[in-house]
């Protein structure tokens, strides 16, 4: 099965692919220009989010889950990002999963409040990739897959 992780945001979107039974990893990300208009923007993740679903034969996409921001415009932008990821895999039928941040952190660190680049070197190490020249948003959508991969596992 193979699990694709996305953390939406306004300037990167990040997509992380994990097969839930050889831990084979593949990452991307979308870097979004400052200039282009919020619409652009969410078209261009929906764009790139069929994209990688169409050529990785993806079976389920998992998010993480809405969380509440002092800033309502932040909230409101990423909220349109990650309908935009929503919108492309339910066109083809794919099932979307989510999960806390701090659910993400405490199943991939064992501990929900930890920090990004405790997140990326687990994840390194978890997945036997190298994340060193990535954004940190690149090791977040690997860990939401990977998150998603325990969860049913232990279901």
């Amino acid at each position: 099965m193979h699990i694709l992780g996305v953390d939406p945001g306004s300037s990167i979107t990040a997509f992380g692919i994990v097969d839930s039974q050889t831990k084979q990893a593949s990452f991307d990300f979308l870097k979004l220009p400052k200039k282009l208009s919020q619409e652009d923007k969410i078209y261009k993740v929906y764009l790139y989010t069929k994209n990688i679903i169409e050529n990785n034969g993806v079976d389920g996409v998992v998010l993480e889950g809405t969380f509440y921001s002092v800033n309502i415009k932040s909230a409101m932008i990423l909220s349109q990002m990650r309908a935009a990821v929503i919108v492309a895999a339910k066109e083809f039928g794919i099932d979307i999963f989510q999960y806390q941040p701090r659910e993400i952190k405490q199943a991939v660190c064992g501990y929900g409040g930890a920090a990004k680049e405790q997140i990326r070197f687990i994840v390194e190490k978890t997945l036997s990739v190298s994340l060193e020249n990535q954004p940190l948003d690149v090791s977040d959508a690997l860990a939401i897959a990977l998150t998603h991969i325990y969860t049913i596992k232990n279901v």
